[in-house]
């Protein structure tokens, strides 16, 4: 049952600069919604990473702030460590270790491990239980890096790109638990993927950047009855026009 208020990430007045003094993302304002998967899309060099990074409290913005529940995630990130999970590439499991060995030490460190959405997950994602991560395909470790993640019930989901390289099946499987976890708990979900396809089966809000600018936020939904065209073309219009919303 979803809760009464439904808490989310807030973006406010957010700068970041890169290390050569040009600004990687400029941010007035952004708010990430639930429930339902919203897609972050824009070009390599976008800002993607860097926005889920902020948002996971791996990174400290230059200016201004990102909160959760009105708290500064950066700042309070071991109380929120929890309840922010990022599913990225640069967050490595254990290579000499199997699946069920990650199961058995993420269960004996998280205190509200949820036991049947573990179950339901290694049914329903097919994750090979006695194979060591090294000998593990991408798609076997996404599912695996979900398996860890879902159980432990987090309230927001973030998903820097790892299910781009995977083949269909793959990442259907994995938005439709993406998609039931966040309308069954409300859990904000936010997926980093210029997968067009993924994009308009299981996206509910668009969130597109360009040059670390928002320059679009909206449901899919409504932007596609406003423009009556494919998704595909109104990423190419929103990108002619550069303009900020």
């Amino acid at each position: 049952m979803l809760e009464c208020t439904i808490k989310m990430i807030e973006v406010n007045n957010l700068v970041l600069y890169g290390k050569n003094g040009t600004i990687r993302l400029k941010i007035p304002e952004l708010k990430f919604h639930s429930p339902g998967i919203t897609a972050l899309v824009g070009h390599n060099g976008a800002g993607k990473s860097s926005l889920l990074k902020l948002a996971a409290g791996l990174e400290k913005s230059s200016h201004g702030s990102i909160l959760y529940d009105q708290k500064d995630i950066f700042i309070h990130y071991e109380d929120l460590k929890e309840k922010i999970h990022l599913l990225s590439w640069g967050l490595e499991l254990y290579r000499n270790l199997s699946a069920k060995d990650h199961l058995d030490l993420f269960r004996s460190i998280c205190k509200n491990w949820n036991k049947d959405i573990e179950l339901e997950l290694l049914k329903d994602l097919s994750i090979p239980t006695h194979k060591k991560v090294e000998k593990m395909s991408r798609g076997e470790q996404v599912r695996l890096r979900i398996l860890l993640s879902l159980p432990r019930s987090p309230k927001v989901i973030l998903i820097d790109e790892v299910t781009n390289d995977l083949d269909t099946d793959s990442r259907r499987a994995i938005f439709k638990k993406l998609d039931s976890y966040s309308f069954d708990t409300g859990a904000q979900v936010v997926v980093a993927t210029n997968m067009i396809e993924d994009i308009e089966r299981y996206a509910s809000d668009i969130i597109l950047l360009k040059k670390g600018e928002v320059i679009l936020q909206s449901s899919l939904d409504s932007i596609k009855e406003q423009h009556n065209t494919s998704f595909e073309e109104i990423v190419r219009i929103y990108e002619r026009k550069g303009s900020v919303l």
